[in-house]
């Protein structure tokens, strides 16, 4: 595998044309291989950054970071996390994430291929499934049970793709199931996760990501589903507190925030890229919905030097 390192700084004289997709970090290749899972020290490509890890994204793949000692700030969409050791740290595939590392920092980080993760939750409790698919940080009492447990789910992973001894697959998916487990257990209570119709809410959020581009209404999405209307606005409310076409808009407008942060694309360039004719429309969407216009919101999360945010 190519291990070539590609520079992601920003300058505001060269402003960034999309946010960086990666393989794993610095690392431009196709999508990962069905099953794909790999583990690496923390500081072994933070370090070759300068502890540096700039805003970027990874098509089909899900991470898990374990920070035993050290800390820093993550980026995660459009939220900012300080954090210390002893930590976890999860990134949903496709959200936008980056860090800013204390030198010295040590720990794990998990790739997993997005198909592997929804193998191993078939079948389980909907609350364990789903822990992976919400971007967050958790931090863990120093020396406690949970930190030991922790440390030892990671080495464990790292011993068994390094050595490739017989079964390995099969405990690796066992520890990565533990890991799922342990992540429910630190995580707040996800009342969505246990009501009725989580299956469901689950298939219309996969239908949501892959349409909003394109589809902006509630009817072309729901007929992917099928259910009327009324009764997916129910399902939305159970499980949101909003109705479906506001779910839409919110991930048009998480999109729309990751592109005025992130990079250098104009208001038109991200209105056309989210399937709307007219920005000056798009403008007046995003204000009713975010409660400023792109350009408020951009100026809100440049650098006090006047560059975007890295």
């Amino acid at each position: 595998m190519d291990r070539s390192v590609v520079s992601t700084s920003l300058s505001p004289n060269q402003p960034r044309r999309a946010v960086p997709h990666y393989f794993l970090y610095g690392e431009h290749a196709s999508r990962a291989a069905p099953g794909f899972v790999h583990i690496e020290t923390l500081s072994s490509r933070s370090a070759l950054h300068n502890w540096e890890i700039a805003p970027h994204l990874h098509d089909g793949l899900q991470q898990v970071l374990w920070v035993r000692e050290g800390g820093g700030e993550a980026r995660l969409d459009r939220e900012r996390v300080a954090f210390v050791g002893p930590s976890l740290i999860v990134v949903p595939a496709a959200a936008v994430h980056g860090f800013t590392w204390q030198p010295g920092s040590e720990g794990h980080v998990l790739t997993l291929a997005s198909d592997y993760v929804a193998t191993l939750t078939r079948g389980i409790e909907v609350d364990v499934a789903h822990g992976l698919d919400v971007a967050r940080v958790l931090t863990l009492p120093e020396g406690g049970e949970e930190a030991r447990v922790m440390e030892g789910i990671f080495t464990r992973v790292a011993h068994e793709l390094k050595f490739g001894a017989r079964g390995m697959a099969t405990a690796v998916a066992a520890q990565v199931q533990l890991l799922m487990v342990s992540v429910a257990r630190l995580a707040p209570p996800e009342t969505a996760a246990a009501l009725p119709g989580a299956e469901l809410w689950q298939r219309f959020r996969d239908a949501v990501e892959a349409g909003f581009r394109s589809k902006h209404g509630v009817a072309d999405i729901a007929d992917a589903l099928p259910m009327t209307r009324g009764r997916l606005d129910a399902l939305c409310r159970r499980h949101a507190g909003r109705t479906a076409q506001q779910v839409i808009h919110d991930r048009i407008v998480l999109e729309a925030q990751r592109g005025l942060i992130y990079t250098g694309l104009t208001v038109a360039e991200i209105a056309y890229g989210l399937g709307f004719v007219d920005p000056a429309y798009f403008t007046r969407f995003f204000a009713r919905e975010a409660g400023e216009t792109p350009g408020e919101f951009r100026r809100r999360h440049r650098d006090p030097q006047g560059g975007q945010v890295a």
